[in-house]
């Protein structure tokens, strides 16, 4: 019974909630989601895109997650870049019993700018737009497993992303990311508004191995925001160490990344208030 329940709510508010899931890749969940600002990576591609401004050569990212850690709740990520373009595809569904009930796509497309570079500092902006997609699958039918039911019907919207982010002396970072700013809505008529937010980040790198990233993450409508700290150390050239807190909801994550010349796998999990845990798998490789 508590499964059905998940099911009906998560069904129903997933086109609300899908483009709202800051926790892409093992480094996002690993640090609570404060991933707003700081030099870029191969986690840029689903995040602020501003980020990729400076993004030399090509990388590819893939990332597995059962959401809450329910079998019912798989998550998939596939994200591509060349110097500062990218692209990311990911898609969430439920499923049961091999039966896609509903499953929700966002396909991506990004480009950072390096507005302003002196000595010093530097000035990045990044755009994106996104292509959402929902479908609901069919009915149960007869049968009851959706052999033979009908078409529930299906949607698509599109929305854009803006980030900027300062950088002075390659230590001090700060960001501002806005989602969806063009108010999206999705279904026929009125329609569902996709959820709009603004993020604020700081980070500070005292020094070259590590890392701290301070975020501020209000959703449009809400009166409440979250505050999330991550940290990231690297404790030598071949593993890297993360965790990170969150409030409204209090999370904690935590993860680890092992790199090989060309090549990274990364672990991470956060835990939820209510729900299990969400353990997240992540691989990526760098081309020359």
């Amino acid at each position: 019974m508590r499964y059905i329940i998940i099911i009906c709510c998560f069904t129903f508010c997933s086109a609300q909630v899908f483009s709202q899931y800051d926790y892409t890749g093992s480094r996002s969940t690993a640090m609570s989601g404060a991933v707003t600002s700081g030099p870029g990576g191969s986690w840029s591609i689903y995040h602020n895109p501003a980020q990729l401004a400076n993004l030399e050569g090509t990388q590819l990212n893939s990332g597995y997650s059962k959401i809450f850690g329910f079998d019912f709740l798989p998550y998939y990520t596939l994200g591509f870049s060349y110097n500062n373009w990218a692209i990311n595809i990911e898609k969430m569904s439920t499923e049961i019993n091999s039966t896609e009930l509903s499953s929700e796509s966002v396909i991506g497309l990004a480009k950072g700018f390096l507005l302003y570079e002196d000595q010093q500092s530097s000035v990045q902006f990044g755009t994106r737009i996104n292509i959402y997609d929902y479908n609901l699958g069919m009915s149960s039918g007869i049968d009851g497993d959706g052999s033979l039911g009908t078409d529930l019907g299906s949607g698509q919207s599109y929305g854009f992303d803006i980030g900027f982010q300062g950088v002075l002396n390659s230590r001090y970072y700060i960001a501002y990311y806005l989602q969806n700013i063009n108010s999206p809505t999705l279904g026929r008529g009125v329609g569902n508004h996709l959820p709009k937010s603004i993020t604020i980040g700081l980070s500070y790198r005292p020094y070259n191995d590590l890392l701290t990233s301070l975020d501020v993450h209000q959703l449009s409508g809400n009166n409440t925001s979250e505050v999330r700290f991550g940290i990231e150390y690297f404790l030598n050239k071949s593993l890297i160490l993360r965790t990170g807190i969150q409030s409204n909801p209090n999370r904690f994550s935590s993860g680890l990344s092992y790199k090989l010349t060309n090549f990274d796998i990364s672990y991470a999990f956060i835990t939820h208030h209510i729900m299990p845990t969400t353990h997240q798998l992540s691989l990526s490789y760098r081309l020359k």
